[in-house]
């Protein structure tokens, strides 16, 4: 049976859209012999979600050395957004949208979670709007009324929820975080971000476990 590696993330996690260009490089190294799984977790739901309003100036404060560690760049239109502090924060649109795309197609989750937070962290975009999701389903021949009809039903909001309570039954409540399941073991190989070699050095020391 193939090894397994479970990419723990939320739209909103500005260390996960760090640690987006590792997870993709990981995926691309090991694809080939292990299977790869996206499980969104949570973060800004319930009574944490509304307008950004004082978390805004503590998150620009963040920006200089999340990019500086990590190598991302956050774009002006978003940091536009933060000083005016006017957008709304809520991972549970941009949560049901990931669970609805692997219905469709499991393969490219992990790019479609990447895409999601370039939209916001790089363009500025309204992650809350049916439009965006439209956009960025477009390069995978997705068909766009059956998406936005997922994105909408109870169906899926009810998976993505299941989601985030197998995320809390796991203990994680921080984010990015990675699981890797090998022979029938689950490790905890990343808890928060991580360099890819520092990474890999983890994932090559497990398969090496009988």
């Amino acid at each position: 049976m193939k090894s397994k590696i479970i990419y723990v993330y939320d739209p909103l996690c500005g260390w996960c859209y760090g640690f987006s260009p590792v997870i993709r490089k990981i995926e691309e190294a090991y694809s080939a012999t292990i299977d790869f799984d996206i499980i969104s977790g949570g973060m800004v739901i319930g009574d944490r979600e509304g307008l950004i309003a004082d978390k805004a100036d503590y998150i620009l404060s963040v920006i200089p050395r999340l990019e500086e560690y990590t190598g991302v760049i956050m774009g002006e239109a978003y940091k536009s957004k933060l000083r005016d502090k006017s957008m709304y924060q809520s991972s549970m649109k941009p949560c049901i949208a990931l669970e609805v795309f692997k219905s469709f197609n499991n393969n490219d989750a992990i790019t479609f979670a990447s895409e999601i937070q370039k939209a916001q962290y790089t363009d500025g975009d309204d992650l809350q709007s049916h439009e965006i999701y439209k956009k960025l389903i477009a390069p995978f021949g997705i068909d766009e009324t059956e998406f936005i009809k997922r994105l909408d039903s109870a169906e899926y909001l009810k998976k993505t929820t299941d989601a985030f309570l197998l995320i809390q039954s796991w203990g994680i409540t921080g984010f990015p975080a990675v699981i890797m399941e090998h022979k029938g073991q689950y490790f905890l190989i990343a808890k928060g971000y991580l360099p890819f070699d520092d990474l890999q050095k983890t994932i090559e020391s497990i398969l090496k476990k009988e």
